[in-house]
């Protein structure tokens, strides 16, 4: 069956964006010219135009598309039956299935920390937040060390796993995907000098 004009125009809109999130995390914004994005795509420039207006809008979509996917996948994580460690291994399922399906994606939403754009500030703080609310209750709940800042403790979680995934997406040879959920597992919940899990 023929695809529809509606379905055209939504497969060449995927084709950007993911084009998009390619060039900009090789190059940056600044750097990233719009011809480049277009072949990549597979596109003619004057199409990428039918539906952004400049390569500002594209980024800022491709910021959106990726702040869903992701925050989607971490609050279904949190939805997940089972205890703690479930929910902390299908959140971190979850991070690393993102980063080896889109890797220029990955580093675009979380490069630098959020760099000098609103929008990648906005997806770490939006990451974080998920994170502060779970520490919040914890705290309450006593699972969570009194003397721990959910904010603090947030934000360190979220530049951890931004490395270590980064990292191991230049070195995949350096570790399973399963060696390194459980490694994230394992410093999401134990910290690098606390006591060492019981073996079960």
């Amino acid at each position: 069956m023929a695809k529809s004009r509606s379905e055209k125009k939504d497969e060449t809109r995927s084709k950007l964006i993911t084009a998009g999130a390619g060039v900009f995390a090789r190059r940056g914004v600044e750097g990233a010219r719009i011809g480049d994005i277009a072949k990549e795509a597979g596109v003619a420039m004057g199409t990428l135009y039918t539906h952004f207006a400049d390569k500002e809008a594209l980024f800022d979509e491709v910021m959106r598309a990726g702040k869903t996917i992701v925050l989607d996948g971490l609050a279904q994580s949190q939805q997940a039956d089972g205890d703690r460690a479930i929910k902390d291994r299908a959140a971190m399922e979850g991070v690393v299935a993102f980063a080896q399906i889109y890797g220029p994606l990955f580093r675009l939403l979380l490069s630098r920390g959020a760099g000098d754009q609103p929008m990648q500030r906005e997806v770490v703080d939006a990451i974080a937040a998920l994170r502060i609310t779970e520490l919040e209750q914890g705290k309450k709940d006593g699972w969570v060390r009194a003397d721990i800042n959910p904010d603090a403790a947030a934000r360190c979680e979220v530049g951890a796993v931004f490395h270590l995934l980064d990292w191991w997406l230049d070195n995949p040879g350096k570790m399973t995907d399963e060696e390194l959920i459980d490694q994230l597992c394992r410093v999401r919940r134990f910290g690098v000098e606390g006591l060492i899990p019981e073996q079960g």
